[in-house]
């Protein structure tokens, strides 16, 4: 498994700690967020950089912050 997909995959178990719903955290995932320049979290989670704005866009969702 690379380290991409390792990655993606810590990054959907953490939307599926925030959203508390798979499908809901699925949906997030591959929905364009205009927070990402109107990419998808999972094309942004293609860098290492792009997994830290990820994680931090859902730190932002689950403390109810703005992002």
């Amino acid at each position: 498994m690379s380290r991409q997909s390792v990655e993606l995959k810590s990054v959907q178990q953490l939307a599926e700690i925030v959203f508390e719903d798979k499908v809901a955290a699925d949906k997030w995932i591959q929905s364009p967020n205009l927070a990402l320049g109107g990419n998808t979290p999972t094309k942004h989670c293609e860098s290492e950089l792009g997994v830290q704005v990820v994680r931090r866009i859902l730190a932002s969702i689950e403390y109810g912050g703005v992002v």
